[in-house]
């Protein structure tokens, strides 16, 4: 199954949905549905690219070696300061999505304001 990609019934919100990553996007402005198709298009690679690195990214944060992917580093980035403690990237894997998509979906012109929310996890 591929990503999908849908308006919510309000009409005004996206819910792209792929595997066991469920987000739901916000956006305002007359670039808002410019906004939504580039979501759209870089959500279609997101979790090809976590699945790629899924071993590495399991592991604890200090055998971690470097990661390819944009996902990949920003959840390596994210538990970096806690190498002390047991964590893996994954600890980070919902914000870092939602990062990634927040960056795509900002590069639309005309935007007032924007949010994807992924499971709680949300970026603004």
């Amino acid at each position: 199954m591929r990503a999908q990609a849908s308006l919510l019934p309000d009409g005004h919100r996206l819910h792209l949905q792929h595997g066991p990553i469920d987000l739901i996007i916000g956006a305002t402005g007359l670039g808002r549905d410019a906004a939504y198709q580039q979501a759209s298009q870089r959500f279609e690679t997101v979790l090809d690219e976590l699945v790629v690195e899924l071993d590495g990214l399991r592991l604890p944060i200090h055998q971690a070696t470097m990661f390819q992917g944009e996902i990949a580093k920003r959840m390596q980035t994210a538990v970096a300061p806690f190498d002390d403690v047991f964590v893996t990237p994954m600890a980070a894997v919902a914000g870092a999505v939602a990062d990634t998509v927040l960056a795509a979906l900002s590069k639309a012109p005309d935007l007032r304001t924007a949010y994807v929310n992924n499971g709680g996890d949300v970026a603004i």
